[in-house]
């Protein structure tokens, strides 16, 4: 064995690098050759993917301390090209390499491969605009934005209603979902005949009339189950809020989906829709489109027909998807940036939920802007709705979550139902930035269930919770999906209950998919959960 595979080796038995880099790196060797500058970037491209980038930028990488192992010194950027540009299993854009040089970048193929299609799918609809009658527009904007603070979401709404591609960003509570209601509204009212008592725009481009010439057919769709549920509720009740004609409101879906069951997505990698087969839909909306990594994006955009409109919601400032590749992020910071995706951006910034003067807002404006001795002054001076501890014993913590925690404990104690103890439990969460450490996840949840009297050799009792950790097509079970354990009220067999699109659905607990308990959850995790109150470790 060569020093430099023994070296990596020795870094994945520490759990520094992952088996899938070390084997990586193993059949790039077998492929070219052992050229260690090669190899270290194989397995820097490998590392690299598995913490969420789609390549590694040599130029920013190049001459300083590697990320696994700050003993090991990259390459300067042009032997380091020159040495990749040589290597077997390297070549350019295009080509079928299991790395990819694309200029300054080395990319993973499948990562170069599914970039390189999002890019062009979306340059492509995002070239394309859709005319509407200003005079029509106009009036419907008046009706559904009167008040002065929705001037944010009147401007994403219209600039929405012009593009076959729109991308909505904002943070909770600024009113993304009012905003969707009544750009899909708009765009409903652009095919309705001029009736009495309806304002409607006049009629646009008749690609997007469904089969039948009739409304536009809507699709919405989000990353997970319980998104997609969020999702479902917000749109009816914006649907209940908003002055809208009866035929307008029932061409608004009523329903969400998974992005996994829209697409029919198979154990195998494959889906039911795709280029061959696409999906049968004139209008798609992407719910926390944050979330969805670049893989899925490709997948969802190949699914799309052509003619068809994308509108794309979420929060840029949100963390990234948790695999590879920070789409959304990205498209918005490069319409901030102009050229051909601003003409669909919208960016809501006032918030509904909570005043730009009151704590939370506050706190949050300074977190934006980078200002973190701001923000820790601000939390330990006090303001409404926040609560600063200065580092408490494990034990205070422990019992100020179980405190939290209280109402969902007393309900699994009565044997409510399992849709009773999800309804609690959701309604306050323990988070932590990290998943190691004393502040941790893993930490916080061995204490969290030792003062409950749990035994670490009893794994499945009444009420514990748990967060899925990988995807499971066959059981339709996705990663960060909540399950909470409860008896089965027919057997009494003790099953893991989860939300899902349709109701609740129970597994034994041996059936379940890679899982962990979630008393405390990483901060990444949560997002797009909405609870009701926070305790962050």
């Amino acid at each position: 064995m060569s020093k430099l595979m023994h070296r990596l080796e020795a870094l994945t038995a520490a759990g520094v690098l992952e088996d899938i880099d070390l084997h990586f790196a193993r059949a790039v060797a077998q492929w070219g050759g052992e050229d260690e500058t090669v190899i270290l970037a194989a397995v820097l491209a490998s590392h690299l993917s598995v913490q969420g980038h789609v390549c590694v930028d040599l130029e920013r990488l190049a001459g300083q301390p590697l990320v696994f192992d700050e003993r090991w010194i990259a390459p300067e950027l042009a032997p380091w090209q020159a040495a990749l540009g040589r290597h077997a299993a390297c070549g350019g854009p295009g080509e079928h390499n299991p790395l990819i040089l694309d200029g300054q970048r080395l990319y993973l193929a499948r990562h170069w491969r599914n970039e390189a299609f999002v890019a062009q799918a979306l340059r492509a609809r995002a070239a394309e605009a859709v005319a509407a009658d200003g005079d029509g527009l106009n009036a419907g904007l008046a009706r559904y934005f009167p008040a002065a603070e929705a001037a944010d979401q009147r401007r994403a709404a219209e600039r929405a209603v012009r593009s076959r591609l729109a991308l909505v960003s904002g943070g909770p509570g600024t009113g993304k979902t009012t905003t969707l209601t009544a750009l899909l509204a708009l765009v409903v009212e652009n095919v309705i005949p001029a009736q009495a008592g309806i304002q409607v725009l006049a009629a646009m481009d008749s690609r997007l009339r469904g089969n039948d010439g009739g409304f536009p057919r809507i699709l919405l769709a989000a990353p997970t189950g319980k998104a997609a549920a969020l999702m479902q509720e917000a749109v009816a009740s914006a649907k209940a809020r908003l002055p809208l004609a009866a035929e307008v409101a029932a061409a608004i879906p009523d329903q969400a989906l998974t992005l996994h069951r829209l697409l029919g997505l198979r154990p195998d990698g494959g889906a039911r829709h795709h280029a061959g087969h696409p999906l049968p839909v004139d209008l798609l909306v992407v719910d926390e489109a944050s979330m969805v990594d670049l893989s899925l994006m490709a997948k969802v955009l190949a699914a799309l027909p052509a003619q068809a409109r994308l509108v794309l919601l979420g929060d840029q400032d949100q963390l990234a998807s948790v695999e590879a590749g920070a789409v959304f992020a990205d498209l918005c910071q490069s319409a901030e940036a102009g050229g051909a995706l601003q003409a669909g951006y919208g960016l809501l910034r006032h918030s509904f939920r909570f005043g730009a003067g009151g704590g939370i807002g506050r706190l949050a404006a300074l977190l934006q802007a980078g200002d973190g001795a701001g923000a820790v002054a601000f939390l330990k001076a006090g303001a409404d709705g926040l609560s600063w501890q200065s580092q408490p014993a494990q034990d205070a913590l422990v019992q100020e979550a179980l405190a939290g925690y209280g109402a969902y404990l007393a309900a699994v104690k009565a044997g409510a139902p399992a849709m009773e103890l999800h309804r609690c439990f959701a309604a306050f969460r323990v988070l932590a930035a990290h998943r190691q450490g004393p502040w941790g996840i893993h930490r916080l949840n061995a204490a969290l269930e030792s003062a409950q009297g749990v035994s670490p050799r009893q794994p499945w009792y009444p009420g514990r919770p748990v967060i899925v950790t990988g995807n499971d097509y066959a059981l339709r079970l996705f990663n960060g999906d909540i399950g909470i354990a409860a008896p089965d009220p027919v057997s009494g067999e003790l099953k893991v209950w989860f939300e899902g699109e349709q109701g609740l659905r129970g597994f034994l607990p041996g059936r379940l998919p890679g899982h962990e308990t979630a008393w405390a959850m990483t901060v990444h995790k949560s997002q797009g959960s909405e609870f009701d109150r926070v305790l962050l470790a």
